[in-house]
């Protein structure tokens, strides 16, 4: 179960003070309240991520191609993305793990898959857990996790990437974008539990699915101060 701990403890805490108990001693209302807080959560997150009035006024923080020119996941990584094209004889085959708005589809067409739980315009609107078991594994030349494996806690993430790793073929790759633990300027934000990624976190985690890490740096160029809501890892791993 993934858990929000920034609503778990609003929640433990408001059951303390308003009735005077202690949640971890009673198993079966720690157990209810877990699931609240999932509930929560999807809640939280389908309103920002979504589709809905407050995540178009969260897009302007989001938005997967904002400075696209000067970024590592922008032009750089189409540059990457197409140079692998020209290396294959077939239509290399690509998954966008958490697409919002899908924009990939601009520059690959029918080659990409983009799957989003929250946004309608994801061509498979499912989690990567749900997505990654109704695939054949090793199918994917390129699969991206741009931002969009950031929430919850390390069990959550494990399993997340875990879900992705299993999409890429031998020698291919997967693109990370990561959040080293900021939370969004926004209103609609406060409640979403950003997962504090690290670089020895990122290096852990790509040996332990069966990837070698070609690059790890920062997704904007450190000279760019007016980087909304800070910067950003950026990593590309090729699987062994």
């Amino acid at each position: 179960m993934r858990i929000n701990k920034k609503i778990t403890d609003d929640l433990v805490d408001y059951i303390q003070k308003q009735y005077e108990f202690n949640v971890e001693d009673y198993p079966d209302m720690l157990e209810h309240l877990l699931d609240l807080q999932l509930c929560i959560d999807e809640a939280v997150l389908s309103r920002y991520f979504g589709n809905t009035k407050e995540s178009a006024d969260a897009k302007k923080y989001w938005r997967q191609h904002l400075k696209f020119e000067t970024r590592k996941t922008g032009r750089q990584l189409l540059d990457k993305i197409n140079a692998l094209q020209k290396q294959s004889k077939d239509p290399i085959k690509i998954v966008d793990v958490g697409c919002g708005d899908n924009d990939w589809k601009e520059h690959f067409g029918k080659q990409v898959i983009g799957i989003d739980p929250y946004n309608k315009n994801a061509d498979v609107p499912l989690s990567i857990e749900r997505f990654s078991k109704e695939v054949i594994h090793s199918s994917c030349d390129v699969v991206l996790v741009l931002g969009s494996v950031n929430f919850g806690d390390k069990d959550t993430i494990m399993q997340q990437m875990t879900a992705a790793a299993k999409l890429v073929k031998p020698g291919g790759k997967l693109f990370l974008r990561a959040n080293p633990g900021i939370t969004h300027v926004n209103e609609y934000a406060k409640w979403v539990d950003f997962f504090h990624w690290t670089e020895e976190y990122i290096i852990y985690l790509a040996e332990a699915l069966g990837f070698t890490v070609n690059e790890l740096t920062w997704d904007h160029p450190e000279s760019d101060l007016d980087t909304p809501n800070g910067n950003r890892y950026y990593s590309e791993w090729t699987k062994t």
